[in-house]
């Protein structure tokens, strides 16, 4: 099987998005500030979407050499096993000592056991963990879209999945599923026509328009609509995948440092323990400082850079200390 840099790149580049867009949480910002923190989170938020992609992208790379009990096993040793084991100190802090202020009214009324089973479910326990019930649900339709992905008019499809997007919202995993479902199958798209598609998305002008599509859909965003998830955002993102493939793709063995190759193979990981690390020094900083820390164009690359490092850090050292076990607790 080919290995596919630009995409390995991708990755790096896709989990620094992940922190980067939950980092901004990690300050208090100023009213001064107002515009800079709503223009970070239109920009870096969202990062989901580009790890969808590569998913999808990925999936459909390796698709020739599906088999139904090798990729369900794979899945259950490298995603499910530690999201089961990642998830339990949130859980036990949010079952018996604090509330969690992201659940639905009437939560905590249910017993304890069913509160678990709940949160294993929607992964509302800890800021990222949504996305793991949302993914298994594509794991759980792999042989359909492994089908789909032979077939002649599956990708036809792909403009009215984006606008079904657009009008359904992330939610619940099966919403979620709904909403993410057209940027998967893009994903899909962009591998199966790779030969096509990769010359053509990393040509200068190409490039270019996508950058300007994408700034327009930040300006418009911004300027006229309220709120920073909105379905521009989603349009924006999906633009953004299609032009970092473009880039990364057209600057080949330019990205080709060792630094990247360990936060890509980190990156996993990274998302399992990134919120962990964020809340630990969020807490220590207020307990520091007496308050949280005020946000600025200056601390936010320094704290954003500084918390995907001390993870990838923190995953390299479980590696070497537990070898390829070290998947069971972290997924890398």
């Amino acid at each position: 099987m080919v290995f596919l840099g630009y995409i390995h790149s991708f990755r790096a580049l896709a989990i620094l998005f992940i922190v980067a867009g939950h980092a901004i949480d990690f300050f208090t910002w100023p009213q001064d500030s107002a515009d800079i923190e709503r223009l970070l989170r239109i920009v870096m938020s969202n990062g989901s979407v580009l790890f969808v992609f590569i998913a999808g992208y990925l999936f459909q790379h390796l698709a020739v050499k599906y088999q139904h009990k090798k990729y369900f096993i794979n899945k259950l040793k490298n995603v499910i096993v530690p999201y089961l084991l990642v998830s339990i100190p949130a859980i036990v802090v949010f079952v018996f000592f604090m509330t969690r202020e992201t659940v639905w009214p009437g939560f905590y009324d249910n017993a304890p056991w069913q509160q678990v089973i709940y949160f294993y479910l929607t992964g509302f326990h800890l800021a990222p963990l949504w996305f793991i019930p949302m993914i298994s649900l594509f794991y759980l339709i792999a042989p359909l879209l492994v089908y789909a992905d032979k077939t002649r008019y599956f990708y036809w499809l792909l403009p009215i999945a984006i606008i079904v997007s657009c009008f359904v919202s992330r939610g619940l995993p099966l919403q979620s599923f709904v909403h993410f479902f057209s940027v998967y199958m893009l994903g899909m798209y962009c591998s199966h026509f790779k030969v096509q598609l990769n010359d053509k998305l990393s040509q200068k002008q190409v490039l270019v328009t996508l950058a300007l599509f994408i700034l327009g859909c930040v300006l418009y965003e911004f300027y006229m609509m309220a709120g920073t998830m909105t379905y521009v955002n989603y349009i924006q993102k999906i633009a953004m995948s299609a032009f970092f493939v473009g880039l990364l793709y057209r600057l080949g063995e330019k990205t080709n440092y060792k630094l990247i190759h360990t936060i890509a193979n980190a990156s996993f990981g990274v998302f399992f323990i990134h919120s962990y690390v964020l809340t630990a020094s969020k807490m220590a900083c207020e307990k520091l400082f007496g308050a949280k820390v005020a946000g600025s164009l200056l601390l936010y690359p320094i704290l954003t850079l500084s918390i995907l490092l001390i993870c990838v850090a923190i995953i390299v050292a479980m590696q070497k200390l537990l070898g390829t076990r070290s998947r069971y607790l972290v997924g890398s």
